[in-house]
């Protein structure tokens, strides 16, 4: 039965932050669509990714340091974004610090004030 609520624990987001995605073919660019404090993320690449249920990723907010992230895969599939298709793939942060969770959470709180 669909009771219409959300199964996520924490909300989304949509903060666009760069992301470099580590495969066994070199590194990947790409962008966040939505994020949450949980460590769920939408990344969108312009050519479909290789990876396997584990992997690595660097979220690269524009002020302050990179954000080193473990993480597995929870989905694929395809995004239309102004008319472009991305690929795109949903993933749960695995490892990430404490330090750097609280910065996103940070960044989380802040798209609320602006």
């Amino acid at each position: 039965m669909n009771t219409g609520f959300e199964k996520r624990r924490h909300l989304r987001v949509p903060l666009d932050l760069e992301v470099d995605l580590k495969t066994s073919q070199g590194v990947l660019k790409g962008k966040t669509a939505e994020i949450s404090i949980s460590g769920l993320a939408v990344l969108l690449f312009l050519e479909k990714p290789e990876t396997g249920n584990q992997f690595q990723i660097i979220l690269k907010p524009s002020e302050g340091h990179d954000i080193p992230v473990t993480c597995e895969r929870v989905w694929s599939g395809k995004i239309i974004s102004n008319e472009t298709v991305y690929s795109a793939i949903g993933i749960r942060f695995t490892k990430i610090s404490s330090s750097d969770r609280k910065i996103l959470a940070s960044m989380v709180e802040e798209y609320y004030q602006d």
